[in-house]
């Protein structure tokens, strides 16, 4: 019989506890951000954002809120320029033409996660190599959901101080 080492639960609840607050605090910029938009720009309900934290199922729907929140941005950063005597032209000289906000950042975010999965599920290289790729995949993915969240959370900024002006 194998027992754990004092406090083993402990130090695994803190992790946990380290790695769950960030998540909350994330999802919960992105849900802001989807709430700062109008419901008729909207391409995904707020609430929805929240399934990113189930294990597993999460990492193929956090592909789909990254993509329907830039969505979501530029149909409301086009429907504001709409609105305007400039129409397209607008978007045009903010040079958001075409472009969804946050969506390049996000997806690599998304798949640097994925690879790390598939890393650790399919490793068939040395336990060190495999360190390291995890290490090079997480450093990467730490880096751009960082760049990502704060992209973010300027737009839900953005659009909040448009949208009580507006």
């Amino acid at each position: 019989m194998e027992t754990t080492p004092a406090g083993g639960g402990a130090l695994q609840l803190l992790l946990l506890l380290a790695l769950l607050v960030p998540a909350i605090f994330f999802v919960i910029t992105q849900q802001n951000t989807l709430k700062a938009i109008k419901p008729e720009n909207r391409l995904m309900h707020p609430g929805l954002v929240w399934l990113q934290l189930i294990p597993l199922f999460s990492n193929i729907w956090q592909f789909f809120v990254v993509i329907k929140i830039a969505g979501s941005i530029r149909k409301q950063m086009a429907s504001r320029h709409a609105d305007s005597i400039f129409g397209a032209d607008a978007l045009v000289a903010e040079g958001i033409a075409g472009r969804r906000p946050t969506q390049g950042i996000g997806i690599a975010y998304c798949i640097l996660e994925i690879l790390i999965v598939f890393n650790n599920l399919f490793a068939t290289v040395g336990k060190g190599e495999n360190l390291q790729l995890v290490g090079l995949f997480g450093l990467g993915m730490f880096v751009c959901w960082i760049v990502y969240w704060v992209q973010l959370a300027g737009y839900k900024n953005k659009l909040k101080q448009v949208y009580t002006e507006g």
